[in-house]
Protein backbone atom coordinates (compact mmCIF):
# COMPACT_ATOMS: atom_id res chain seq x y z
CA UNK A 1 0.00 0.00 0.00
CA UNK A 2 3.32 2.24 -0.60
CA UNK A 3 1.30 4.87 -2.23
CA UNK A 4 -1.80 5.29 0.33
CA UNK A 5 0.62 5.76 2.90
CA UNK A 6 2.70 8.07 1.30
CA UNK A 7 -0.23 10.31 0.12
CA UNK A 8 -1.38 10.05 3.52
CA UNK A 9 1.67 10.99 4.69
CA UNK A 10 1.72 14.61 3.90
CA UNK A 11 -1.67 15.16 5.44
CA UNK A 12 -0.50 14.00 8.77
CA UNK A 13 2.62 16.72 8.61
CA UNK A 14 -0.15 19.38 7.91
CA UNK A 15 -2.53 18.61 10.69
CA UNK A 16 1.00 19.12 12.87
CA UNK A 17 0.94 22.66 11.50
CA UNK A 18 -2.16 23.32 11.87
CA UNK A 19 -1.54 23.87 8.25
CA UNK A 20 -4.40 24.77 5.45
CA UNK A 21 -4.02 22.95 2.20
CA UNK A 22 -4.63 24.84 -0.80
CA UNK A 23 -6.00 23.17 -4.14
CA UNK A 24 -3.57 23.39 -6.87
CA UNK A 25 -4.03 25.49 -9.22
CA UNK A 26 -3.89 23.26 -12.35
CA UNK A 27 -5.86 20.00 -13.16
CA UNK A 28 -7.56 20.35 -9.77
CA UNK A 29 -11.32 19.49 -10.37
CA UNK A 30 -11.63 17.05 -7.95
CA UNK A 31 -10.94 19.31 -5.34
CA UNK A 32 -12.39 22.07 -3.41
CA UNK A 33 -12.51 25.59 -4.60
CA UNK A 34 -11.87 26.50 -0.75
CA UNK A 35 -8.24 25.68 0.97
CA UNK A 36 -8.53 23.15 3.18
CA UNK A 37 -8.08 23.41 6.61
CA UNK A 38 -7.07 21.41 9.49
CA UNK A 39 -7.07 22.35 13.17
CA UNK A 40 -4.70 19.79 15.30
CA UNK A 41 -6.27 21.04 18.70
CA UNK A 42 -9.78 18.74 17.34
CA UNK A 43 -9.83 15.89 19.00
CA UNK A 44 -10.68 14.32 15.18
CA UNK A 45 -8.05 12.73 12.75
CA UNK A 46 -6.83 15.10 9.87
CA UNK A 47 -8.07 12.77 7.19
CA UNK A 48 -12.10 13.15 8.31
CA UNK A 49 -11.20 16.46 8.95
CA UNK A 50 -10.25 16.61 5.01
CA UNK A 51 -13.10 15.21 4.29
CA UNK A 52 -15.98 16.71 5.85
CA UNK A 53 -14.84 20.21 3.86
CA UNK A 54 -14.77 18.50 0.81
CA UNK A 55 -18.04 16.41 0.90
CA UNK A 56 -19.85 16.73 4.41
CA UNK A 57 -22.92 14.98 3.60
CA UNK A 58 -21.20 11.61 2.91
CA UNK A 59 -22.30 9.29 5.51
CA UNK A 60 -18.80 7.26 6.77
CA UNK A 61 -17.76 4.62 9.64
CA UNK A 62 -15.73 5.79 12.68
CA UNK A 63 -14.01 4.91 15.45
CA UNK A 64 -14.91 6.86 18.34
CA UNK A 65 -12.90 6.43 21.61
CA UNK A 66 -14.48 7.66 24.77
CA UNK A 67 -12.97 8.97 28.25
CA UNK A 68 -15.36 6.02 29.83
CA UNK A 69 -17.68 3.74 28.39
CA UNK A 70 -20.75 5.62 27.70
CA UNK A 71 -24.34 5.30 29.65
CA UNK A 72 -26.96 4.49 26.89
CA UNK A 73 -28.48 8.34 27.02
CA UNK A 74 -25.02 9.44 25.52
CA UNK A 75 -25.61 6.94 22.67
CA UNK A 76 -29.14 7.62 22.10
CA UNK A 77 -28.85 11.41 22.58
CA UNK A 78 -26.13 12.57 20.31
CA UNK A 79 -25.88 9.81 17.87
CA UNK A 80 -29.58 10.31 17.59
CA UNK A 81 -29.48 13.92 16.94
CA UNK A 82 -26.38 13.80 14.57
CA UNK A 83 -27.84 10.70 12.34
CA UNK A 84 -31.48 12.38 12.26
CA UNK A 85 -33.05 10.32 14.73
CA UNK A 86 -33.49 6.26 15.55
CA UNK A 87 -31.10 3.41 16.20
CA UNK A 88 -28.20 2.65 13.80
CA UNK A 89 -28.25 -1.04 13.81
CA UNK A 90 -24.38 -1.06 13.05
CA UNK A 91 -23.56 0.80 15.57
CA UNK A 92 -20.93 -1.15 18.22
CA UNK A 93 -19.72 -0.70 21.66
CA UNK A 94 -16.09 -1.78 22.72
CA UNK A 95 -15.26 -3.30 25.96
CA UNK A 96 -11.64 -4.19 25.11
CA UNK A 97 -11.03 -0.33 25.42
CA UNK A 98 -13.82 2.50 25.58
CA UNK A 99 -14.52 3.11 22.18
CA UNK A 100 -18.02 3.34 19.63
CA UNK A 101 -17.65 2.68 15.62
CA UNK A 102 -20.93 3.82 14.03
CA UNK A 103 -21.67 5.37 10.72
CA UNK A 104 -22.11 9.23 10.60
CA UNK A 105 -22.20 12.38 8.07
CA UNK A 106 -19.03 13.77 7.89
CA UNK A 107 -19.97 17.48 8.77
CA UNK A 108 -21.59 16.01 11.88
CA UNK A 109 -18.48 14.81 13.36
CA UNK A 110 -17.27 18.09 14.72
CA UNK A 111 -20.18 18.54 16.68
CA UNK A 112 -19.62 14.87 18.07
CA UNK A 113 -15.86 15.68 18.95
CA UNK A 114 -16.95 18.53 21.35
CA UNK A 115 -18.81 16.14 23.41
CA UNK A 116 -16.29 15.62 26.61
CA UNK A 117 -16.59 11.93 26.71
CA UNK A 118 -15.11 11.66 23.27
CA UNK A 119 -11.56 11.50 23.53
CA UNK A 120 -10.86 11.08 19.54
CA UNK A 121 -12.74 10.04 16.53
CA UNK A 122 -10.74 8.19 13.67
CA UNK A 123 -11.54 6.62 10.19
CA UNK A 124 -12.84 2.76 10.81
CA UNK A 125 -9.91 2.48 8.22
CA UNK A 126 -9.16 -0.54 6.06
CA UNK A 127 -5.99 -3.36 7.31
CA UNK A 128 -3.65 -4.75 5.30
CA UNK A 129 -3.19 -8.64 5.64
CA UNK A 130 0.17 -8.87 4.28
CA UNK A 131 1.22 -9.74 1.77
CA UNK A 132 -2.04 -7.90 -0.08
CA UNK A 133 -3.80 -8.00 -3.44
CA UNK A 134 -5.46 -5.74 -5.60
CA UNK A 135 -8.18 -3.38 -4.06
CA UNK A 136 -10.61 -2.49 -6.34
CA UNK A 137 -11.89 1.02 -4.37
CA UNK A 138 -10.95 4.54 -4.60
CA UNK A 139 -8.14 6.01 -2.07
CA UNK A 140 -11.16 7.94 0.14
CA UNK A 141 -13.20 4.55 -0.73
CA UNK A 142 -10.97 2.33 0.74
CA UNK A 143 -10.41 4.38 3.55
CA UNK A 144 -13.85 6.09 4.62
CA UNK A 145 -16.10 4.08 3.23
CA UNK A 146 -19.30 2.99 5.04
CA UNK A 147 -18.95 -0.79 5.80
CA UNK A 148 -22.39 -2.12 5.90
CA UNK A 149 -23.94 -5.13 7.85
CA UNK A 150 -20.67 -6.27 9.46
CA UNK A 151 -21.33 -5.19 12.44
CA UNK A 152 -24.36 -6.27 14.98
CA UNK A 153 -23.65 -5.43 18.36
CA UNK A 154 -21.17 -7.99 19.43
CA UNK A 155 -23.63 -9.73 22.20
CA UNK A 156 -23.41 -12.91 21.09
CA UNK A 157 -19.96 -15.19 21.42
CA UNK A 158 -19.04 -16.74 17.89
CA UNK A 159 -18.93 -20.35 17.81
CA UNK A 160 -15.29 -22.16 17.96
CA UNK A 161 -14.70 -24.98 16.14
CA UNK A 162 -11.88 -27.74 16.10
CA UNK A 163 -9.78 -29.19 19.24
CA UNK A 164 -6.43 -29.64 21.01
CA UNK A 165 -5.29 -33.36 20.91
CA UNK A 166 -1.28 -32.65 22.43
CA UNK A 167 1.16 -34.45 20.74
CA UNK A 168 -1.56 -37.63 19.71
CA UNK A 169 -1.14 -38.21 16.15
CA UNK A 170 2.26 -36.49 15.62
CA UNK A 171 6.09 -37.66 15.25
CA UNK A 172 9.23 -36.60 17.09
CA UNK A 173 10.53 -33.61 16.54
CA UNK A 174 13.36 -33.14 14.64
CA UNK A 175 15.70 -31.51 12.28
CA UNK A 176 17.06 -34.35 9.88
CA UNK A 177 14.54 -33.93 7.40
CA UNK A 178 13.93 -30.10 7.08
CA UNK A 179 12.95 -28.58 3.97
CA UNK A 180 13.19 -25.01 5.08
CA UNK A 181 16.05 -23.07 6.56
CA UNK A 182 14.06 -20.64 8.85
CA UNK A 183 14.15 -23.45 12.10
CA UNK A 184 17.66 -23.28 11.86
CA UNK A 185 18.60 -19.51 11.38
CA UNK A 186 16.17 -18.89 14.08
CA UNK A 187 17.64 -21.05 16.90
CA UNK A 188 14.34 -23.45 16.90
CA UNK A 189 16.17 -26.35 15.84
CA UNK A 190 18.29 -25.97 18.88
CA UNK A 191 16.09 -25.59 21.28
CA UNK A 192 14.14 -28.67 20.25
CA UNK A 193 17.18 -30.59 20.24
CA UNK A 194 18.06 -29.19 24.01
CA UNK A 195 20.17 -26.95 22.82
CA UNK A 196 19.58 -24.70 25.99
CA UNK A 197 19.15 -27.49 28.50
CA UNK A 198 15.20 -29.46 28.09
CA UNK A 199 14.03 -29.48 24.94
CA UNK A 200 11.65 -26.49 24.30
CA UNK A 201 9.03 -27.53 21.67
CA UNK A 202 5.94 -25.05 22.96
CA UNK A 203 3.96 -27.68 24.42
CA UNK A 204 0.88 -26.45 26.39
CA UNK A 205 1.38 -22.70 25.72
CA UNK A 206 -1.24 -21.38 23.50
CA UNK A 207 -0.95 -18.45 21.11
CA UNK A 208 -3.69 -16.94 19.21
CA UNK A 209 -3.07 -15.67 15.28
CA UNK A 210 -5.53 -12.89 14.29
CA UNK A 211 -5.21 -13.18 10.78
CA UNK A 212 -7.50 -14.36 7.82
CA UNK A 213 -8.73 -17.49 9.31
CA UNK A 214 -7.22 -21.48 8.83
CA UNK A 215 -7.90 -24.59 7.28
CA UNK A 216 -9.02 -26.45 10.79
CA UNK A 217 -8.58 -29.87 7.98
CA UNK A 218 -4.76 -29.72 6.76
CA UNK A 219 -2.82 -32.02 8.22
CA UNK A 220 -0.04 -29.98 9.16
CA UNK A 221 -2.27 -27.79 11.27
CA UNK A 222 -5.03 -30.99 12.78
CA UNK A 223 -4.98 -31.18 16.41
CA UNK A 224 -3.18 -28.06 17.47
CA UNK A 225 -5.10 -25.19 16.13
CA UNK A 226 -8.99 -24.14 17.13
CA UNK A 227 -10.43 -21.58 15.68
CA UNK A 228 -13.32 -18.59 15.20
CA UNK A 229 -14.67 -15.94 13.17
CA UNK A 230 -15.40 -12.33 14.55
CA UNK A 231 -16.21 -11.18 11.33
CA UNK A 232 -19.94 -11.70 10.36
CA UNK A 233 -19.50 -11.04 7.00
CA UNK A 234 -17.26 -14.13 6.66
CA UNK A 235 -18.89 -17.66 6.31
CA UNK A 236 -16.84 -19.11 8.63
CA UNK A 237 -13.81 -20.05 10.41
CA UNK A 238 -12.30 -21.14 7.35
CA UNK A 239 -9.66 -19.46 5.16
CA UNK A 240 -10.65 -18.35 1.99
CA UNK A 241 -7.31 -16.12 1.42
CA UNK A 242 -4.47 -18.03 2.43
CA UNK A 243 -2.80 -16.50 5.03
CA UNK A 244 -3.80 -16.99 8.23
CA UNK A 245 -3.10 -20.57 7.76
CA UNK A 246 0.22 -19.65 6.50
CA UNK A 247 1.20 -18.06 9.56
CA UNK A 248 -0.49 -21.01 11.67
CA UNK A 249 1.95 -23.60 9.94
CA UNK A 250 5.16 -21.29 11.26
CA UNK A 251 4.36 -21.39 14.75
CA UNK A 252 2.86 -24.72 14.99
CA UNK A 253 2.57 -26.70 11.74
CA UNK A 254 4.25 -30.25 11.27
CA UNK A 255 3.82 -32.65 8.22
CA UNK A 256 4.56 -36.17 8.14
CA UNK A 257 7.75 -36.45 6.45
CA UNK A 258 9.26 -33.69 8.66
CA UNK A 259 10.13 -31.60 5.58
CA UNK A 260 7.62 -28.55 7.43
CA UNK A 261 8.18 -28.11 11.17
CA UNK A 262 7.39 -24.25 13.00
CA UNK A 263 9.47 -23.27 15.81
CA UNK A 264 7.06 -24.38 18.25
CA UNK A 265 5.45 -27.59 16.75
CA UNK A 266 3.56 -28.70 19.98
CA UNK A 267 2.32 -25.34 20.94
CA UNK A 268 -1.13 -24.38 19.96
CA UNK A 269 -2.94 -21.89 18.24
CA UNK A 270 -6.26 -20.27 18.30
CA UNK A 271 -7.46 -18.71 14.99
CA UNK A 272 -9.11 -15.53 15.47
CA UNK A 273 -10.72 -14.60 11.87
CA UNK A 274 -10.82 -10.58 11.50
CA UNK A 275 -11.05 -10.80 7.46
CA UNK A 276 -14.01 -11.68 5.52
CA UNK A 277 -13.38 -14.95 2.84
CA UNK A 278 -11.29 -12.43 0.53
CA UNK A 279 -8.99 -11.23 3.64
CA UNK A 280 -10.98 -7.91 3.46
CA UNK A 281 -10.91 -6.19 7.44
CA UNK A 282 -11.22 -2.46 9.00
CA UNK A 283 -10.10 -1.79 12.27
CA UNK A 284 -13.13 -2.45 13.76
CA UNK A 285 -12.72 -6.07 12.85
CA UNK A 286 -9.28 -6.27 14.92
CA UNK A 287 -10.42 -4.08 18.00
CA UNK A 288 -13.29 -7.25 17.86
CA UNK A 289 -10.77 -9.85 17.63
CA UNK A 290 -8.65 -8.43 20.27
CA UNK A 291 -11.74 -7.96 22.76
CA UNK A 292 -12.41 -11.56 21.90
CA UNK A 293 -8.98 -12.80 23.13
CA UNK A 294 -9.35 -10.37 26.14
CA UNK A 295 -13.04 -12.07 27.38
CA UNK A 296 -11.33 -15.80 26.39
CA UNK A 297 -7.55 -15.73 27.10
CA UNK A 298 -7.88 -17.66 30.30
CA UNK A 299 -10.51 -20.33 29.11
CA UNK A 300 -7.85 -21.30 26.28
CA UNK A 301 -4.61 -19.64 28.40
CA UNK A 302 -3.69 -17.83 25.32
CA UNK A 303 0.07 -16.02 26.21
CA UNK A 304 0.71 -14.43 22.97
CA UNK A 305 -1.30 -12.92 19.96
CA UNK A 306 0.35 -12.37 16.40
CA UNK A 307 -0.71 -9.67 14.65
CA UNK A 308 0.57 -9.70 10.86
CA UNK A 309 -1.02 -6.62 9.68
CA UNK A 310 -0.82 -3.31 9.43
CA UNK A 311 -3.58 -0.27 9.32
CA UNK A 312 -3.89 1.60 6.19
CA UNK A 313 -3.83 4.88 8.13
CA UNK A 314 -1.02 6.60 9.90
CA UNK A 315 -1.54 8.05 13.49
CA UNK A 316 0.09 8.02 16.78
CA UNK A 317 0.07 5.15 18.93
CA UNK A 318 -1.85 7.77 21.30
CA UNK A 319 -4.38 8.15 19.07
CA UNK A 320 -4.86 4.90 17.64
CA UNK A 321 -7.54 2.62 19.01
CA UNK A 322 -5.83 -0.02 17.76
CA UNK A 323 -2.87 0.44 19.89
CA UNK A 324 -4.85 1.34 22.82
CA UNK A 325 -6.42 -1.96 22.60
CA UNK A 326 -3.28 -3.77 22.09
CA UNK A 327 -1.56 -2.14 24.99
CA UNK A 328 -4.85 -2.88 27.50
CA UNK A 329 -3.96 -6.94 26.06
CA UNK A 330 -0.14 -6.24 26.96
CA UNK A 331 -1.16 -4.90 30.52
CA UNK A 332 -3.36 -8.02 31.04
CA UNK A 333 -0.37 -11.05 30.17
CA UNK A 334 -0.56 -11.17 26.61
CA UNK A 335 2.52 -10.62 25.17
CA UNK A 336 2.20 -9.18 21.39
CA UNK A 337 4.22 -9.72 18.31
CA UNK A 338 3.19 -7.54 15.70
CA UNK A 339 5.17 -7.15 11.72
CA UNK A 340 6.65 -3.93 11.24
CA UNK A 341 5.08 -3.68 7.34
CA UNK A 342 6.41 -4.07 4.01
CA UNK A 343 7.50 -0.61 3.49
CA UNK A 344 11.47 -0.38 3.23
CA UNK A 345 13.07 2.59 4.92
CA UNK A 346 10.47 5.02 3.57
CA UNK A 347 9.54 7.69 6.14
CA UNK A 348 6.34 6.95 6.74
CA UNK A 349 7.23 3.11 6.96
CA UNK A 350 6.27 2.60 10.89
CA UNK A 351 3.93 4.87 11.00
CA UNK A 352 0.91 2.05 11.16
CA UNK A 353 -0.83 -0.01 14.23
CA UNK A 354 -0.07 -1.98 15.86
CA UNK A 355 3.90 -2.05 14.76
CA UNK A 356 4.01 1.66 15.68
CA UNK A 357 3.52 0.89 19.49
CA UNK A 358 6.30 0.97 21.70
CA UNK A 359 5.05 -2.04 23.85
CA UNK A 360 4.35 -4.72 21.08
CA UNK A 361 7.66 -6.70 20.08
CA UNK A 362 7.84 -5.30 16.48
CA UNK A 363 9.36 -8.11 13.51
CA UNK A 364 11.44 -6.79 11.05
CA UNK A 365 12.36 -9.57 7.58
CA UNK A 366 15.77 -10.88 7.91
CA UNK A 367 16.70 -13.02 4.41
CA UNK A 368 18.74 -15.82 5.03
CA UNK A 369 19.46 -16.35 1.61
CA UNK A 370 18.14 -20.46 1.71
CA UNK A 371 21.15 -21.17 3.38
CA UNK A 372 22.07 -21.83 7.17
CA UNK A 373 25.11 -20.16 7.45
CA UNK A 374 24.35 -16.87 9.00
CA UNK A 375 27.63 -15.26 6.92
CA UNK A 376 25.14 -14.44 4.43
CA UNK A 377 21.93 -13.16 5.91
CA UNK A 378 20.75 -9.67 5.17
CA UNK A 379 18.33 -7.05 6.14
CA UNK A 380 15.11 -7.83 3.47
CA UNK A 381 15.02 -4.66 0.76
CA UNK A 382 10.95 -4.76 1.96
CA UNK A 383 11.23 -4.60 5.69
CA UNK A 384 9.80 -1.70 7.46
CA UNK A 385 12.18 0.33 9.13
CA UNK A 386 13.06 3.91 11.01
CA UNK A 387 10.82 6.37 13.35
CA UNK A 388 7.26 6.47 14.00
CA UNK A 389 5.14 9.72 14.50
CA UNK A 390 6.22 8.93 18.11
CA UNK A 391 10.14 9.22 18.03
CA UNK A 392 10.32 5.44 18.80
CA UNK A 393 12.92 3.43 16.69
CA UNK A 394 11.11 0.29 14.84
CA UNK A 395 11.56 -2.63 14.79
CA UNK A 396 12.62 -4.53 17.77
CA UNK A 397 14.31 -7.55 15.96
CA UNK A 398 14.42 -9.22 12.40
CA UNK A 399 13.38 -12.94 12.14
CA UNK A 400 13.76 -14.97 8.78
CA UNK A 401 11.05 -13.86 6.45
CA UNK A 402 11.93 -14.46 2.54
CA UNK A 403 10.90 -17.19 0.52
CA UNK A 404 9.56 -19.30 3.39
CA UNK A 405 7.36 -22.18 2.87
CA UNK A 406 4.36 -23.07 5.26
CA UNK A 407 0.70 -24.26 5.10
CA UNK A 408 -1.43 -23.49 2.23
CA UNK A 409 -5.13 -23.35 2.74
CA UNK A 410 -7.35 -25.57 0.71
CA UNK A 411 -9.90 -22.25 0.27
CA UNK A 412 -13.61 -22.27 0.78
CA UNK A 413 -16.59 -23.75 -0.46
CA UNK A 414 -14.42 -25.73 -3.94
CA UNK A 415 -12.48 -22.34 -4.57
CA UNK A 416 -9.24 -22.44 -3.70
CA UNK A 417 -7.19 -19.88 -1.52
CA UNK A 418 -6.70 -16.28 -3.09
CA UNK A 419 -2.82 -16.48 -2.66
CA UNK A 420 -2.70 -19.79 -4.62
CA UNK A 421 -4.38 -18.23 -7.70
CA UNK A 422 -2.66 -15.34 -7.14
CA UNK A 423 0.98 -17.34 -6.95
CA UNK A 424 0.82 -20.79 -8.15
CA UNK A 425 4.00 -20.96 -8.97
CA UNK A 426 5.14 -20.73 -5.46
CA UNK A 427 2.96 -23.52 -4.30
CA UNK A 428 5.52 -27.12 -3.45
CA UNK A 429 5.07 -29.89 -5.45
CA UNK A 430 2.75 -31.81 -2.52
CA UNK A 431 0.31 -29.04 -3.23
CA UNK A 432 -0.35 -28.61 0.34
CA UNK A 433 2.51 -25.58 1.04
CA UNK A 434 2.98 -22.83 -0.69
CA UNK A 435 6.26 -19.54 -0.38
CA UNK A 436 4.98 -16.72 0.72
CA UNK A 437 8.15 -13.30 1.82
CA UNK A 438 7.38 -10.18 3.96
CA UNK A 439 7.17 -9.60 7.85
CA UNK A 440 3.89 -11.29 8.03
CA UNK A 441 6.35 -14.27 7.84
CA UNK A 442 8.87 -13.19 10.25
CA UNK A 443 6.24 -12.27 12.84
CA UNK A 444 5.20 -15.92 13.70
CA UNK A 445 8.74 -16.80 13.89
CA UNK A 446 9.26 -14.85 16.80
CA UNK A 447 5.10 -15.86 17.96
CA UNK A 448 6.90 -19.20 18.24
CA UNK A 449 9.92 -18.20 19.86
CA UNK A 450 7.55 -16.62 22.50
CA UNK A 451 5.77 -19.88 23.10
CA UNK A 452 9.21 -21.51 23.63
CA UNK A 453 9.91 -19.11 26.42
CA UNK A 454 6.29 -19.50 28.05
CA UNK A 455 7.38 -23.47 28.08
CA UNK A 456 10.34 -23.13 29.55
CA UNK A 457 9.14 -20.10 31.76
CA UNK A 458 5.13 -20.02 32.16
CA UNK A 459 5.60 -16.91 34.36
CA UNK A 460 7.26 -14.32 32.34
CA UNK A 461 5.66 -11.03 31.76
CA UNK A 462 5.09 -9.60 28.54
CA UNK A 463 7.70 -7.25 29.25
CA UNK A 464 10.06 -9.99 30.49
CA UNK A 465 9.74 -11.69 27.20
CA UNK A 466 10.47 -8.76 25.16
CA UNK A 467 13.48 -8.30 26.94
CA UNK A 468 15.36 -12.02 26.71
CA UNK A 469 14.23 -11.62 22.95
CA UNK A 470 15.47 -8.25 22.03
CA UNK A 471 18.76 -8.70 24.51
CA UNK A 472 20.12 -11.80 23.09
CA UNK A 473 19.73 -10.85 19.29
CA UNK A 474 22.52 -11.54 16.74
CA UNK A 475 23.99 -9.36 14.42
CA UNK A 476 24.05 -10.04 10.96
CA UNK A 477 26.03 -8.63 8.07
CA UNK A 478 24.73 -5.38 6.87
CA UNK A 479 22.77 -4.60 9.65
CA UNK A 480 20.64 -1.36 9.50
CA UNK A 481 20.57 -0.63 12.74
CA UNK A 482 20.14 -1.74 16.59
CA UNK A 483 17.27 -4.76 15.44
CA UNK A 484 19.42 -7.70 15.47
CA UNK A 485 18.41 -11.14 14.63
CA UNK A 486 16.05 -13.46 16.55
CA UNK A 487 18.30 -15.78 18.37
CA UNK A 488 16.07 -18.61 20.42
CA UNK A 489 18.55 -20.75 21.86
CA UNK A 490 20.29 -17.01 23.63
CA UNK A 491 17.11 -15.94 24.53
CA UNK A 492 16.51 -19.50 26.76
CA UNK A 493 20.26 -19.40 27.91
CA UNK A 494 19.57 -16.11 29.26
CA UNK A 495 19.42 -15.20 32.64
CA UNK A 496 15.49 -14.03 33.39
CA UNK A 497 15.15 -10.50 34.08
CA UNK A 498 13.46 -8.71 36.47
CA UNK A 499 9.66 -8.67 36.43
CA UNK A 500 9.25 -4.11 35.63
CA UNK A 501 7.45 -2.18 32.82
CA UNK A 502 9.49 -1.37 29.94
CA UNK A 503 11.30 1.61 30.51
CA UNK A 504 10.09 3.37 27.06
CA UNK A 505 12.44 6.14 25.69
CA UNK A 506 11.79 7.77 21.85
CA UNK A 507 15.00 8.70 20.14
CA UNK A 508 16.39 11.91 22.17
CA UNK A 509 14.19 11.63 25.24
CA UNK A 510 14.67 11.74 28.67
CA UNK A 511 12.93 10.01 31.33
CA UNK A 512 9.34 9.99 32.41
CA UNK A 513 8.32 13.23 35.19
CA UNK A 514 7.40 11.04 38.47
CA UNK A 515 3.96 9.36 38.13
CA UNK A 516 3.93 9.55 34.62
CA UNK A 517 3.40 6.95 32.39
CA UNK A 518 3.35 6.05 28.24
CA UNK A 519 0.21 2.94 28.18
CA UNK A 520 -3.15 4.28 26.66
CA UNK A 521 -6.15 2.35 28.16
CA UNK A 522 -5.47 0.08 31.47
CA UNK A 523 -8.48 -1.35 31.95
CA UNK A 524 -9.58 1.11 33.99
CA UNK A 525 -8.53 4.92 32.72
CA UNK A 526 -6.49 6.71 29.71
CA UNK A 527 -3.01 7.98 30.89
CA UNK A 528 -2.72 11.63 30.16
CA UNK A 529 1.08 11.52 28.86
CA UNK A 530 2.61 10.07 25.51
CA UNK A 531 5.44 10.14 24.25
CA UNK A 532 5.64 13.13 21.06
CA UNK A 533 8.57 12.63 19.11
CA UNK A 534 10.94 12.57 22.33
CA UNK A 535 8.98 14.97 24.33
CA UNK A 536 6.64 14.85 27.29
CA UNK A 537 3.92 16.84 26.73
CA UNK A 538 0.63 16.77 29.35
CA UNK A 539 -1.90 16.05 26.86
CA UNK A 540 -0.56 15.42 23.37
CA UNK A 541 -2.30 18.30 22.15
CA UNK A 542 -1.24 20.67 24.19
CA UNK A 543 -0.02 24.67 22.81
CA UNK A 544 3.35 23.53 24.37
CA UNK A 545 3.85 21.42 21.22
CA UNK A 546 2.10 23.40 18.76
CA UNK A 547 3.46 26.55 18.91
CA UNK A 548 5.04 28.34 16.78
CA UNK A 549 8.76 28.26 18.35
CA UNK A 550 8.23 24.24 17.79
CA UNK A 551 7.39 24.97 14.02
CA UNK A 552 9.71 27.58 13.12
CA UNK A 553 11.83 27.48 10.27
CA UNK A 554 14.20 24.87 11.22
CA UNK A 555 11.54 22.10 11.38
CA UNK A 556 9.53 23.26 8.22
CA UNK A 557 11.19 25.53 6.02
CA UNK A 558 9.79 26.74 3.24
CA UNK A 559 11.62 24.61 0.80
CA UNK A 560 10.10 21.78 2.11
CA UNK A 561 6.45 22.53 2.89
CA UNK A 562 5.72 25.64 0.42
CA UNK A 563 4.66 24.92 -3.71
CA UNK A 564 8.03 22.60 -3.95
CA UNK A 565 5.89 20.07 -1.96
CA UNK A 566 2.40 20.66 -2.33
CA UNK A 567 2.41 21.67 -5.85
CA UNK A 568 0.29 20.02 -8.41
CA UNK A 569 2.58 17.60 -8.98
CA UNK A 570 0.98 16.37 -5.28
CA UNK A 571 -2.32 17.49 -4.66
CA UNK A 572 -3.97 17.50 -8.22
CA UNK A 573 -6.49 15.72 -9.42
CA UNK A 574 -3.66 13.32 -11.14
CA UNK A 575 -3.05 11.60 -7.54
CA UNK A 576 -6.50 12.03 -6.04
CA UNK A 577 -8.85 11.66 -8.77
CA UNK A 578 -10.52 7.72 -8.46
CA UNK A 579 -9.02 6.31 -11.81
CA UNK A 580 -5.62 6.72 -10.19
CA UNK A 581 -7.00 4.99 -7.26
CA UNK A 582 -8.43 2.15 -8.89
CA UNK A 583 -7.21 -1.00 -9.99
CA UNK A 584 -3.98 0.26 -12.25
CA UNK A 585 -2.42 1.74 -8.84
CA UNK A 586 -3.79 -0.97 -6.77
CA UNK A 587 -2.17 -4.17 -9.15
CA UNK A 588 0.09 -6.61 -7.51
CA UNK A 589 2.95 -4.72 -8.88
CA UNK A 590 2.76 -1.80 -6.45
CA UNK A 591 1.48 -4.11 -3.30
CA UNK A 592 4.13 -4.40 -0.78
CA UNK A 593 5.28 -8.42 -0.55
CA UNK A 594 2.40 -9.54 -3.66
CA UNK A 595 5.46 -9.81 -6.22
CA UNK A 596 8.71 -9.82 -3.62
CA UNK A 597 9.80 -13.05 -3.83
Amino acid sequence: MRKLRLLCAPVLACVLLGATIAPASVGASSLPATPIVLDSSLKIHPLLQAEAQIDPTRVVRVIVQQVQPPSSGFLGNLLGGLLGGGSNTGDEQFTIIPALVTSVQLGSIAAMAQDPNVRYISPDGPVQIIPGVPLVTGLLGGVLGLVGGLLGGGASQPPVSGYFSGSAGRNSVGSSHLSTTYPFDSGATGAWAGSAGASDTGSGVTVAVLDSGVDLNHPDLTGHVMAVSVNTSASGPSDGYGHGTHVAGLIVGQDTAGHYIGVAPRANVVSVKLSDDTGAAYESDVLRGLQWVSQNRTNYNIRAINLSLSAAVPQSYATSPIDAAVENLWHQGVTVVASAGNLGAGEDAVWYAPGNDPLAITVGCLDDNQTVAPGDDSLCTISSRGVTEDGFAKPDLVAPGRKIVSTLSAGINGQPAVLATTFPSRITADGRHIRLSGTSMSAPVVTGAVALLMQRHPGLTPDQVKKLLVSTTSSYPGQADKAGELNIVAALRANVPAAAPQTLLPIGGSGAPAGQVTLLWDGNQWATTFWTGGHWDAGYWDAGHWDATYWQAGHWDGATWVAGYWDAGHWDGGHWDSQRWLAGHWDAGYWDSSTYD
